[in-house]
């Protein structure tokens, strides 16, 4: 089973935090979704809470410390589709898709709304 981890950047907390709750209620479990929000953040933490590449991880960290919410979700193939759908219809900023076979593992698959 394919794994992959659907990033989003939220303009305001709020909305993320939202989302979460949703995802939360439709069965996705807790420590399979990581919010990160604030200027404290650093691309170490990123790559183990989001399980993203180094790289990936001083993109995402740059857009938190300019006010961005990030909402990560680790998802299956069967429940990829309407993970996407919930973070959507949330208003992001933007969303990407990674490979995530393994936590360490994050290969192509941008998806830009």
């Amino acid at each position: 089973m394919t794994r992959r981890m659907i990033v989003a950047q939220f303009n305001d907390y709020a909305a993320a935090h939202r989302a979460f709750c949703e995802l939360i209620q439709t069965g996705i479990q807790p420590n399979r979704i990581s919010i990160i929000a604030g200027d404290r953040s650093n691309s170490r933490g990123a790559n183990r809470d989001f399980g993203i590449l180094e790289e990936d991880a001083e993109i995402y960290i740059a857009a938190v410390r300019s006010g961005a919410t990030l909402l990560a979700v680790d998802a299956d193939d069967s429940g990829q589709v309407r993970v996407a759908e919930i973070i959507e219809h949330h208003a992001p900023i933007d969303i990407a898709e990674r490979s995530s076979d393994s936590v360490a593992d994050a290969a192509s698959g941008d998806v830009t709304s």
